[in-house]
């Protein structure tokens, strides 16, 4: 059995956001929107499920890993109101999977920085909404 490594403890969540790629230096959008969803989060990272991994010829796993300028923005819109929450990431790991038949991705992100409690607790109340 291995032990868990993890910096903080996982809530699990199932929450539809939108994923888009941007550069780091100007905010300008690389690629996205990709939809996806929050199975687990905590603090520190994430786990999202996608269905859709490319866009064009843009990989929202392969080509953010080779473009150090990239990083990934996690785009949840709260109920009733107009401003998303954004949180800045990094992917660092890819699970492929089939489920009912269809072929989903697992990626494992790192926030660029943590999230505050109130955040987190804010996440998971509109789980429970939904």
């Amino acid at each position: 059995m291995t032990a868990d490594l993890r910096r903080s403890v996982r809530y699990a969540d199932f929450l539809p956001i939108s994923v888009t790629v941007g550069n780091i230096s100007d905010d300008m959008i690389l690629a996205g929107p990709f939809s996806a969803r929050i199975v687990d989060i905590s603090h520190h990272g994430a786990c999202l499920l996608f269905t859709q991994v490319h866009l064009h010829s843009f990989h929202i796993f392969h080509s953010t890993r080779e473009n150090e300028q990239a990083i990934l923005h996690l785009q949840i819109q709260p109920p009733h109101t107009r401003n998303a929450i954004i949180i800045p990431a990094q992917p660092v790991w890819l699970h492929t999977e089939e489920a009912g038949g269809v072929k989903v991705f697992r990626i494992g992100v790192d926030f660029a920085s943590a999230i505050d409690t109130a955040l987190l607790q804010k996440i998971n109340k509109m789980v429970n909404k939904i």
